[in-house]
């Protein structure tokens, strides 16, 4: 399992392929230009004539710059110092608009200067949003275990291990080695991240150990049709399948079916959980809307804008759906292998 880059000096970036890095970036040097442009206003210059002229000067530039944070981004969370990187990448790629616009003539020094300094400062900006957000990860991480930690899912769980030691001893054994492996995960590093192959393991342990409980009651299937190494916040699946099996399945007469389906179209990685519900709104607990919501807050700390969770309640079924972007997990190459082959 990868290792997420928390880097707490004072050169921590943002993911530049996330879009609403792009939009917020765009719209920081939008307002510089208006700014530039009222200035001009004041000298006696036309406001809208002088806009147009500073969107032609830094527009292509700044397109191509941030292709080149998206593409380098996974380059640039290696290095320890990637601001420097950035705004070097940026004067390189001005330099280069410069030349291919103004053939034949010397390059505006002047021009970009201020291209280095407007860049140092807008990766100073992102660098100090990045550490305002970075203690916000342990904090929600303990906030998403209170929800996750349910004593009647632990106290049902070794009821049931209790009641096989004796005529099925090998079951026992089963479910309190999974029940120790999702302490465990749930205890981890929560600066670590996950990947989708580890999710479903998880969730397959919980529904294996709830399958001892519920017997013929609970019916599980699976379709899962995307990478296993995609990105993910530790422990997302497992509290959504808990809510399908405690909201669900649990609150049901009948034996209820819980689907799990895990699909990738044009990048973007789509998990849908549905599950059966009773006449009455069991989905009212309150554990199920704290989960929820803690799961949101971690999808907005990794992915900023670009992961949504949605849900739709039917008739006789209820649907938690999460879209994000794929990004396959990169293994932190600072650490020791020792650490890389364990995480």
């Amino acid at each position: 399992m990868a290792i997420i880059r928390q880097s707490f000096g004072l050169t921590a970036l943002p993911d530049f392929r996330r879009a609403a890095v792009i939009v917020r970036l765009i719209a920081v040097v939008g307002l510089l230009l208006v700014a530039l442009a009222l200035r001009k206003a004041e000298t006696g210059h036309d406001f809208v004539a002088s806009g147009v002229v500073l969107a032609r000067m830094v527009a292509p530039g700044l397109v191509l710059t941030l292709a080149g944070l998206a593409l380098a981004s996974p380059w640039l969370a290696r290095r320890r110092h990637p601001a420097p990187w950035s705004v070097a990448l940026a004067v390189v790629v001005f330099a280069l608009v410069e030349l291919s616009n103004n053939a034949g003539h010397a390059i505006r020094w002047p021009f970009l200067g201020w291209v280095a300094l407007t860049t140092a400062l807008l990766m100073h900006y992102f660098s100090l949003r990045e550490r305002a957000l970075s203690p916000a990860l342990p904090e929600a991480r303990l906030a998403a275990l209170t929800a996750r930690i349910r004593p009647h899912f632990l106290f049902n769980s070794l009821n049931a291990a209790i009641s096989l030691i004796r005529s099925r001893p090998a079951r026992a054994e089963m479910v309190l080695e999974n029940l120790a492996d999702l302490f465990r995960a749930q205890l981890a590093d929560p600066g670590r991240s996950s990947t989708l192959a580890r999710e479903v393991e998880l969730a397959r342990l919980y529904l294996a150990i709830e399958a001892e409980r519920l017997g013929e009651r609970l019916k599980v299937s699976w379709q899962l049709d995307a990478p296993d190494d995609a990105l993910l916040p530790p422990l997302l699946l497992q509290p959504l399948v808990e809510n399908a099996v405690s909201h669900g399945v649990e609150t049901l007469i009948v034996p209820g079916e819980i689907r799990i389906e895990a699909t990738l179209h044009r990048r973007r990685l789509a998990i849908t959980i549905h599950n059966p519900v009773a006449d009455e709104p069991a989905l009212k607990v309150a554990g199920n809307h704290m989960a929820l919501g803690n799961i949101s807050e971690r999808l907005a700390l990794m992915f900023d804008g670009d992961a949504t969770l949605s849900t739709e309640r039917s008739e006789d079924s209820f649907v938690t759906r999460l879209e994000l972007p794929y990004r396959p997990v990169v293994i932190d190459t600072h650490l020791p292998a020792f650490l890389r082959e364990r995480g």
